[in-house]
């Protein structure tokens, strides 16, 4: 009997430790209970988007809710007119284009061409009427062609432009890269260009917000003033706050 009764206890726990093995290989192949994860809830996922559009600044944010500005066919940059070649009735290169004298308020403006001198140092510098320049507009990145009804005799003719100080703002070229105060805020912003009409017409002036700002604003040229102090004057950009909240965005690559 012996014998007998260890095959059958044998077998018991052959079976028994089987039993053991199949319980646990169903235990690793199902998935805890904890591990399940709950879908987030309507309020929960609108929570999350609040919080991370806080995280955002606002350089992040306005580029996408603003329009953007693209220059029309008679329009042009003032950054892309100054070192133009000027050339004569035939074509001939007889000076370039060194600044666009934008003047004040009501004032007509003017070309400032340097006729001789060496990139863009030295020579005689001279203003000339927008009626007496044809300015054509290029479709690539190289700058526009100016003709004007002077012969390089003519020209030589014409008085020597002088500059009124170091910080004329009726300069193109003086006002951009210079720190403008923002009439609504304590903020400061930097005057970055100008877009024109091809007659000289100064339409909108493009600043960014902030003296590191990368996103290009384009605002009413007007908006743009001279405030004379007890040096050559400081600029300051009358707009209030809902003005600036719908300036458009300078197109990328204008």
């Amino acid at each position: 009997m012996k014998p007998l009764l260890f095959t059958a206890s044998a077998i018991a726990l052959m079976m028994g430790a089987a039993a053991c093995t199949e319980a646990t290989s169903h235990a690793e192949a199902a998935p805890p209970v904890a591990a399940e994860t709950a879908a987030a809830t309507p309020d929960q996922a609108n929570d999350q988007q609040v919080a991370d559009l806080e995280e955002m600044t606002r350089a992040d944010i306005e580029p996408m809710e603003r329009a953007q500005y693209t220059l029309a066919s008679d329009e042009i940059l003032a950054s892309d007119l100054i070192g133009s070649e000027v050339l004569n009735p035939v074509g001939d290169e007889i000076a370039t284009v060194a600044d666009v004298w934008i003047g004040e308020s009501g004032d007509t403006p003017k070309l400032v061409i340097r006729e001789g001198g060496v990139a863009g140092v030295g020579g005689t510098l001279h203003a000339i009427g927008f009626e007496n320049a044809l300015i054509e507009p290029v479709a690539n990145d190289d700058d526009p062609d100016v003709r004007v009804t002077y012969s390089q005799a003519s020209l030589e003719g014409l008085p020597e432009f002088e500059q009124a100080g170091v910080d004329d703002f009726r300069l193109a070229s003086e006002a951009m890269g210079t720190s403008a105060s923002l009439g609504f805020s304590d903020d400061l912003a930097r005057v970055n260009d100008f877009v024109m009409k091809i007659d000289g017409t100064p339409e909108y002036a493009v600043i960014t917000d902030g003296l590191a700002g990368m996103t290009k604003y384009v605002i009413d040229a007007e908006a743009l003033t001279i405030e004379q102090g007890d040096g050559d004057g400081t600029l300051v950009i009358d707009l209030d706050a809902e003005a600036f909240a719908e300036a458009k965005v300078l197109k990328d690559g204008q």
